[in-house]
């Protein structure tokens, strides 16, 4: 995976882990039972049968599978939508040129704060701070200490679908443009982005047992307790507006025109399914049946 190819990978799967912040004491349930399922499928009146499917969006290579029933409804379906185009040079270029700042890294903290995160980029991730000085910290979290979360050589699953769906030759929409999605990584001040870089320095081995436990809800297909657990974080109500309720309601309409076409196949973050919000919930308000597929 290319450097910014990478990048963009990287920063759309913060839009399903909302930072990786630290979880508060407790969860925070939703009233709808889900069932344990991430693939939906979607029928009712007006609409061709359609699924609706919650991706993990990078995982470690060795712990990446792609159930047999997810591909076989990819397969029969006419269109595939993704949230954005990953394989999108636009999208690389915008990455690049918005993750750079005029000012150095070091201008944000104090000089302990600094020392503190290039002794963990070189402790730690084996790398030198010179070549980072001039990246936005939100970003420079992301390229840094998801690798090291990760793996260096990781699996996504949109990757995978889209691929798939283009080798089958199916009609690819997406959801978002590569200018709205780079615009989700700007949102935050750079004040912010520096707190929440040396917070999860700090914990990183919190961080390390967060992931495990995300991927873990993920392959048992639990998208309760996954939500529960993403929306449990710190600091989780605005990111949560901003990343997960606006988008999900925004996508609401264009993913209902598909499904209108033309049988469809809807790949967007785990995350978006679940909740009072979620796009499970907003469909079966328009009066459309929602039901997992468990085999």
């Amino acid at each position: 995976m290319g450097t910014y190819k990478a990048a963009s990978v990287w920063f759309f799967f913060a839009s399903l882990l909302l930072g990786i912040a630290l979880p508060k004491q407790g969860a925070y349930a939703f009233s709808e039972p889900q069932g344990n399922s991430l693939l939906w499928k979607v029928s009712g009146q007006g609409i061709k049968t359609s699924y609706l499917y919650g991706t993990f969006h990078l995982v470690p290579k060795d712990q990446f599978a792609l159930p047999g029933k997810v591909k076989q409804k990819l397969m029969k379906s006419q269109t595939v939508v993704f949230e954005v185009d990953l394989d999108s040079p636009k999208l690389s270029r915008l990455l690049s040129k918005t993750m750079r700042m005029n000012q150095p890294l070091e201008s944000l903290m104090t000089a302990q704060e600094y020392s503190l995160l290039a002794n963990f980029v070189e402790d730690s991730l084996e790398r030198n701070m010179q070549q980072f000085r001039y990246i936005k910290p939100g970003f420079l979290g992301q390229l840094l200490l998801y690798p090291k979360l990760l793996g260096y050589n990781p699996e996504s699953y949109d990757l995978a679908l889209l691929n798939m769906a283009k080798k089958w030759h199916k009609s690819i929409y997406m959801l978002e443009t590569p200018e709205e999605q780079v615009a989700l990584f700007d949102q935050s001040t750079l004040e912010d982005q520096t707190s929440q870089l040396l917070n999860n320095v700090k914990q990183f081995d919190k961080q390390r047992k967060l992931m495990k436990n995300m991927l873990s809800l993920y392959q048992q297909e639990d998208l309760k307790s996954l939500y529960e657990l993403i929306i449990s974080q710190e600091d989780a109500q605005k990111s949560n507006s901003l990343l997960l309720d606006e988008r999900n309601h925004k996508w609401l309409a264009p993913m209902v025109d598909m499904m209108k076409n033309s049988p469809s196949f809807v790949a967007v973050g785990a995350a978006h399914l679940a909740g009072e919000e979620g796009l499970i919930q907003l469909l079966r308000a328009q009066g459309y049946k929602v039901e997992p597929v468990l085999n």
